[in-house]
């Protein structure tokens, strides 16, 4: 073989071999990058002034994983299983105690972990809606924040003809649990749902629902806000047309729709005992009856049927545990026979119309379940069913312009309002 060939060819065979040999010279790495962690101040700074694609190559991306609180699971485990020590779960808990109770975690939570940089943790999850709270830990510390989520509103309507009851035949129709509750207390000032109520009653509803832009996933588990905005009810060939103003509901004249004491103080209840003389079931002899029964589930929310002074919170004989609230103008109101009383409820407390204050029971001298309710005028019992709304309050001046633009929004919406009018 000619000597000059001989020197190449063992020329190539060496060069090929520290070719293969040198991973720097690789073909795979020319063509697919490799990850590498920045080493300086410097190129972490620069970092940050990379494009989406450069960074994708330079550092790994570090998504947060979501995880669920699960039913018998504790906070220490869940997180321990994503490399976060007892001692870190013990330190969050208490940087995280004046913000929120970690150890009070709903069943059902979602929790965000992620680790932004070796040695660190962040924790996200939602302490209400729209609220989200974020710990990071960074050089043997837990730095908490809350954080407000932005949120956009977005408007339902939904109508429906009651054919068996009010909450089934909404809950067939789609109408979530709140929006009826706030439909029976802005109408329970003229309706008595439990005895008024009857098939073929129609009912529609219009209500704005809050839901969060980002960070969706950690709100799964909490009601989205509702907000009612109008509500019409024809019952009996009466037509009641509701339009919220201003955190109140007005009918299309303008005249404040609310009474002075709700009828029904609390939601999906039966009209079980009437006001009257009647057979009392405990002590088996005739006696008056000074107020209204209402039959429900034990632990049904009772409402303050309107604004006014806690007077007792305590136990009173045989009314069991009892609240009595005083509204001034020689008005108070009894419930009576609660399994229990809201919480931190005590004499002297200021209460608003539809403020929880118990909850149902049958404490006391009670055949069974019920709330026992009374209304009383300057000492004297009067039936809660016949108590009238007093003049309602009208609005004037630019508060009557502005409800007048409301209305015509809700008009240029459906064809059906166009004759409304305040």
């Amino acid at each position: 073989m000619n000597r000059k060939l001989i020197i190449l060819v063992v020329f190539i065979t060496v060069v090929g071999i520290w070719l293969l040999d040198d991973p720097s010279q690789s073909t795979q790495s020319t063509l697919i990058p490799q990850p590498v962690q920045p080493f300086s101040a410097e190129l972490d700074a620069r970092y940050g002034e990379l494009s989406a694609l450069e960074r994708r190559y330079i550092r790994p991306a570090r998504t947060g994983r979501i995880i669920k609180l699960n039913n018998g699971q504790n906070l220490t485990s869940l997180l321990g299983n994503q490399g976060i020590s007892q001692r870190q779960v013990a330190l969050l808990a208490m940087a995280a105690e004046p913000i929120i109770d970690l150890g009070q975690l709903q069943t059902g939570v979602n929790i965000e972990i992620s680790h932004p940089q070796p040695g660190q943790h962040r924790v996200r999850l939602a302490r209400e809606y729209g609220e989200l709270v974020q710990a990071t830990y960074k050089e043997g510390s837990w730095h908490v924040e809350l954080l407000h989520v932005p949120t956009e509103q977005l408007a339902e309507e939904h109508d429906l003809v009651i054919h068996n009851s009010l909450y089934q035949d909404a809950d067939q129709n789609g109408i979530p649990n709140g929006v009826i509750n706030s439909s029976v207390m802005a109408l329970s000032h003229f309706v008595d749902f439990q005895r008024q109520v009857q098939p073929g009653d129609i009912m529609e509803v219009r209500f704005e629902r809050s839901e969060v832009t980002s960070f969706k996933s950690l709100f799964n588990h909490l009601q989205n806000p509702l907000l009612l905005t109008y509500l019409r009810f024809t019952n009996s060939g009466e037509d009641y047309r509701l339009i919220r103003y201003k955190g109140a509901f007005y009918f299309p004249d303008g005249r404040l729709a609310q009474s002075f004491l709700l009828k029904t103080p609390l939601n999906g209840a039966r009209l079980s005992s009437y006001y009257g003389n009647r057979h009392h079931p405990v002590l088996g002899y005739d006696r008056m009856h000074k107020g209204i029964d209402f039959s429900a589930p034990i632990g049904t929310p009772i409402m303050a049927a309107g604004r006014g002074v806690v007077k007792r919170a305590s136990r009173y004989g045989s009314f069991g545990n009892a609240v009595v609230i005083d509204h001034g103008d020689g008005y108070e109101t009894l419930y009576a026979h609660l399994n229990d009383f809201a919480s931190g409820l005590k004499p002297g407390d200021h209460v608003k119309q539809g403020d929880v204050i118990g909850y149902l029971g049958k404490t006391g001298l009670s055949a069974g379940r019920h709330l026992h309710y009374e209304v009383h005028h300057h000492g004297r019992a009067i039936n809660p069913l016949d108590i009238k709304a007093p003049a309602q309050a009208r609005l004037q001046g630019a508060a009557l312009d502005g409800f007048k633009q409301q209305l015509a929004q809700l008009k240029s919406m459906d064809s059906q309002l166009a004759s409304l009018s305040p």
